[in-house]
């Protein structure tokens, strides 16, 4: 899959689908989207800090379900529910408790917990997908028409 084929894909086809499989290619092209478009609105909040919060508003809004559905998507193809996208936040959870009990070490230890689901989380999207079918469906690389 190319570039502009994953991302036509994720914005119009599965902008809001949550089933079925995605491949590598698909979930790291519109990654490579979403990297190129903050970056051209960070440029922007360069030269129009302004004009740039509300353009950063409506992208985030306008990209978070085909993120979400992506990830979900990508996660499906290891034959993983969607929801494993949780854990890192799940992991920074006791942050809150750290917070309000002004307690350092546990908000070192949350983070430190989020960014190590979050590490493990990038090296399951990055892993090969399940070949052949899974529970989630056909296996997005098969040309077969299975």
């Amino acid at each position: 899959m190319e570039f502009r084929e994953a991302v036509r894909i994720c914005l119009t086809k599965k902008y809001c689908s949550f089933k079925g499989r995605a491949s590598r290619s698909e979930f790291w092209w519109f990654c490579l989207f979403t990297l190129l478009l903050n970056i051209a609105v960070g440029i922007v909040g360069a030269i129009a800090p302004a004009l740039a919060s509300i353009i950063s508003a409506v992208q985030a809004l306008w990209l978070l379900l085909p993120t979400v559905s992506v990830s979900t998507r990508r996660l499906h193809d290891r034959n993983l529910s969607g929801w494993w996208q949780l854990l890192p936040l799940a992991a920074a959870l006791p942050a809150i408790a750290g917070a309000v009990l002004e307690a350092d070490g546990l908000l070192v230890l949350a983070g430190s917990a989020a960014a190590l689901a979050s590490l493990g989380l990038l090296v399951v999207y990055a892993l090969k997908g399940t070949s052949g079918s899974n529970r989630f469906g056909p296996d997005p690389l098969d040309d077969s028409g299975v």
